[in-house]
């Protein structure tokens, strides 16, 4: 089954608004195995549309509009189809009773053609505005399918998964049950994910397995259809065991929740307080942490030393340990997790510091940063990243890379790569400061503790 996406609006193509619309109805319609050919921006303009429905039939079987749905004179979606397919429009009493009650009560001024926005073709089925007044709807023909959506996001995709997901289900997929599990990445590119899970992401006719882009982090998508819902739960079972075969180092979690919101969660469940002390990255950490829901539970507050003097002076960073191995340095990251750990009380602490770029600093390339960790109880370690030459893509790796080595100290997950420990060896009256570069396997190990430890000469 071949669809084509038809987004309607001049502000599209004059690239005032981004055509977000179209990637998330080919994402849902891919996801089941009805192939998208083709995606088009038009103005609004009635020949245009004609002309576009026309092609659109010779090669789709399901031709899906965005925009064009309200009460403007440019607003042309439903009237042109009506023409097109010789079907009258009606009126959907529901939704006009509902467009004069929000002018009555909001005390605006009701546009003239405001009825445009509660019409739909006779004999098709009304697609109910959950979060807006323009109706959608779905009509099938003889030889197609037309569903009509809204063009504000916060409208179409409510609309979308509420109330046409479950009819193109019923009447396109024969009424099959249809399920969708998210797995999530994060360390790789698409390049190098495309390639570990290579004849993975074949599908057939009833496992559907797709990457897409989320941000920093990238989902798997997995969606299975069959006749009962135990053959689908197994299918994506057996899809799901395929991938973590083939980069299980890289699962964050399943579902729609980011990382920030994992370790939210983790956080809440352990009844953990958390703190941060940032230099590269200028505050975002904090910013993440505080803009998530419940923030108050976890956190109290943090600490942004952007300037050599800050750290020592407020934090509280020994000056001997930034003259002698600087501030990009695992030392320096050690010092600012624990002095943040003690300032604010917290049962966990992150740091993060380096050369953001474009720059080098202290001899290190832009890229070069330390995060480091401190625990109640527990060892502070560091970890090294080198993430590239752009400066804000590397604070937002930077911010992405320390709640995953949260999420991993929450989850007392394996942490394979080369970190460093901060210990403390005492001989006699003299103590020395060393770091040992070491393979941390748990965040257990070492099992003395806090790795403070004396030997006699």
């Amino acid at each position: 089954m071949k669809a084509e996406i038809i987004s309607v609006g001049s502000s599209l193509l004059k690239g005032l608004v981004e055509n977000k619309n179209a990637a998330f109805i080919a994402r849902k319609l891919t996801s089941v195995g009805i192939n998208v050919t083709q995606a088009v921006m038009i103005d609004n303009s009635k020949e245009k549309l004609l002309e576009t429905i026309e092609k659109a039939e010779q090669q789709a079987d399901v031709l899906v509009f965005t925009g064009g749905l309200g009460p403007d004179e440019d607003d042309i979606v439903k009237t042109t189809l009506s023409e097109h397919l010789d079907k009258p429009l009606v009126l959907d009493d529901d939704t006009q009773n509902r467009i004069i009650t929000y002018h009555k009560n909001s005390d605006l001024i009701m546009p003239k053609n405001n009825q445009l926005q509660a019409l739909t073709l006779l004999d098709s089925i009304p697609l109910v505005n959950v979060t807006g007044l323009a109706l959608g709807m779905f009509y099938q023909s003889d030889t197609h399918t037309y569903i009509l959506l809204p063009g504000p996001t916060d409208e179409l995709k409510p609309m979308f998964t509420e109330k046409a997901w479950p009819l193109i289900i019923e009447h396109l997929l024969n009424g099959q049950v249809v399920s969708t599990k998210l797995v999530r990445l994060f360390g790789l590119t698409m390049a190098q994910a495309q390639r570990n899970l290579g004849d993975i992401l074949v599908s057939d006719d009833s496992t559907f397995i797709e990457i897409f882009p989320a941000g920093l982090e990238i989902e798997v998508q997995i969606t299975a259809r069959g006749l009962d819902a135990d053959e689908v739960h197994q299918l994506i079972a057996k899809a799901e065991s395929e991938i973590e075969k083939s980069v299980a180092p890289y699962i964050i979690g399943y579902g729609d929740q980011n990382l920030p919101n994992i370790v939210r969660k983790l956080l809440k469940e352990k009844e953990l307080k958390i703190t941060g002390a940032e230099s590269l990255t200028g505050g975002a950490f904090l910013s993440d942490l505080s803009s998530l829901f419940e923030a108050g539970l976890f956190f109290d507050g943090g600490m942004v030393t952007y300037d050599e003097s800050i750290k020592k002076e407020v934090l509280g960073v020994d000056e001997e340990v930034i003259e002698t191995h600087g501030v990009v340095s695992a030392e320096c990251a050690f010092e600012m997790a624990e002095k943040a750990l003690e300032a604010f009380g917290a049962d966990l602490a992150v740091s993060l510091t380096g050369a953001a770029g474009p720059s080098s600093l202290e001899g290190e390339i832009p890229g070069t940063v330390w995060i480091g960790v401190a625990v109640k109880e527990k060892s502070t370690f560091a970890k090294k990243f080198h993430f590239g030459y752009k400066r804000n893509q590397n604070r937002e790796y930077s911010v992405w890379s320390a709640f995953n080595l949260i999420r991993q100290v929450l989850l007392d997950e394996e942490i394979e790569s080369i970190i460093y420990l901060c210990c403390q060896i005492k001989c006699n009256t003299i103590v020395i400061q060393k770091t040992y570069p070491i393979r941390l396997l748990g965040i257990g190990f070492p099992p003395w503790g806090k790795c403070r430890f004396s030997i006699l000469l």
